[in-house]
């Protein structure tokens, strides 16, 4: 079997801190030897987890990992009420296309579920691919230890920006209409040239008349 290289190896270090790429306070996790020697441990972000630091943290550990499986057990329950709910609606402006005018990301996932719900969970458990950049439906994957979930995440138009558009809309379809006349034979013409031709014939009409009369009284 071949021998692993060197720079593929990991050893295991307790973190004196949490930290969102590694893990949380007081857990062993695995990193490259390079990576602790060069930032962690020279931080005082985590310790080598040998046998005098296993010892000297034991406590710590114990307490810190009943947080984190009652912490994975509120949000377990979290994710019931917010799958009974239908997920969470997100209120954003986007234009008459439905493109939002600005992008929705895990940050602002995160605000609305700890605003509805009274909850602290942190954005960087929600793992967007890529930001939301339009109106519609949207599931959104989380993940915090060994839990796996989906949020329901439902993007709105702005009631007000969507009142703008239809106002705009109705506007510009007026206009057209005040502008364009069909005619039959599916011919167009401006108002202005319908307007036209009513006057010609207007004064033709006229014209029409008062030769009729004057050949009358001439007779």
């Amino acid at each position: 079997m071949p021998r692993r290289k060197l720079e593929n190896k990991t050893i295991e270090v307790i973190l004196l801190q949490s930290d969102k790429h590694l893990g949380e306070k007081f857990e062993i996790v695995r990193v490259k030897p390079i990576f602790a020697r060069n930032v962690l441990l020279p931080k005082n972000i985590a310790v080598l987890a040998d046998a005098d630091s296993k010892n000297k943290f034991a406590q710590k550990m114990v307490a810190a990992e009943v947080d984190r499986k009652k912490k994975a057990s509120w949000l377990d329950d979290l994710f019931t009420k917010l799958h009974h709910d239908g997920g969470i609606t997100i209120i954003r402006k986007a234009n008459a296309d439905g493109t939002l005018y600005a992008k929705v990301d895990e940050n602002d996932i995160a605000t609305v579920i700890n605003t509805v719900y009274g909850t602290d969970i942190e954005p960087h458990y929600l793992k967007l691919k890529k930001k939301i950049t339009a109106v519609g439906s949207f599931s959104v994957p989380f993940l915090y230890k060994e839990l796996k979930k989906d949020v329901a995440v439902k993007v709105d138009q702005d009631p007000e920006e969507a009142e703008k558009i239809a106002k705009h809309k109705a506007s510009k379809h007026a206009k057209k209409n005040d502008e364009e006349v069909v005619e039959e034979g599916q011919v167009k013409k401006t108002k202005a040239e319908v307007l036209a031709e009513k006057e010609v014939a207007k004064q033709a009409k006229r014209a029409e008349t008062i030769k009729r009369l004057k050949e009358k009284f001439k007779d």
